[in-house]
């Protein structure tokens, strides 16, 4: 596991409140709109996070459809437990390396900004495909190129000042499937066939570049990186930051675009 990327501690509450809202809850309505449910019966999603996906999902799916929720946090799948429940959903602590259903169990497979982040991307594409039934639907999102999501750019540029490295350009990382391409070869490698990809932009909004700059800081791996290069990094860093941000997006509200890669393929 690479452990600069693990969502676990406070990171959870903070990605949450602050950076959901803000970066993933509209890229979450627009690939659940992209859905077609008819005779969908067993949903599996992965990288859940918190439940961005996970509570739009429950909106649509069948009265008598089961939904698994995975993540390969357990801090991450608490925070979702709290505020996304039914009787026809299930959670569980899941390597999308290793996912352990057995073969052709689901008609469907969501996974939101999850797949960039693993560092055998092929191998969790393969899972994909086994656990898929014949005929079954794989839907999933990447983030584009950083320089089409700003708030990302500068909240990487700012770290790198600090820490050495933009943490944001490494692989695995945010911006490691920005190459749609790239992504559309390890589909096809997995044996998916007629994949699709869509480019989709949103408009990211948030009060203030403060709590911008709280979000990207300490409700994002990076936080670790930080509190053990020195904890009081952590309140310098976001102090730089928020000026960037207010000087480049504005301020009350900050808007900065965002833009995905959105993936459509079947087994």
């Amino acid at each position: 596991m690479n452990t600069n990327l693990q969502f676990n501690g406070q990171i959870p509450q903070q990605y949450q409140d602050v950076l959901t809202p803000f970066l993933f809850d509209g890229f979450s309505q627009d690939l659940i709109s992209r859905i077609d449910f008819t005779n969908v019966s067993n949903v599996l999603e992965l990288a859940s996070g918190t439940g961005s996906v996970t509570k739009y999902l429950l909106e649509h799916l069948p009265m008598d459809a089961h939904l698994i929720v995975t993540d390969l946090e357990a801090d991450m799948l608490d925070i979702a437990r709290q505020k996304v429940y039914s009787p026809n959903l299930s959670y569980n602590v899941v390597d999308m390396t290793q996912i352990p259903y057995i073969d052709e169990q689901f008609d469907l497979i969501i996974c939101q900004f999850g797949l960039m982040l693993v560092a055998d991307k092929q191998k969790a594409l393969s899972e994909m495909y086994r656990v898929l039934k014949k005929g079954g639907r794989l839907a999933f999102s990447v983030w584009g190129d950083i320089e089409a999501n700003p708030v990302w750019d500068i909240s990487g540029k700012v770290i790198a000042n600090f820490l050495g490295a933009n943490p944001m350009l490494q692989d695995p990382g945010p911006f490691s499937l920005a190459d749609e391409g790239r992504a559309l070869k390890l589909l096809e490698n997995a044996g998916f066939g007629n994949s699709k990809v869509h480019r989709v932009s949103q408009l990211g909004s948030i009060e203030t570049a403060v709590m911008a700059a709280d979000g990207f800081i300490e409700g994002l791996p990076v936080f670790m990186a930080i509190s053990k290069k020195d904890p009081a990094l952590v309140q310098v860093i976001k102090q730089a930051l928020a000026p960037q941000l207010s000087a480049a997006l504005g301020d009350r509200p900050t808007l900065s675009p965002l833009q995905a890669w959105v993936f459509e393929t079947t087994k």
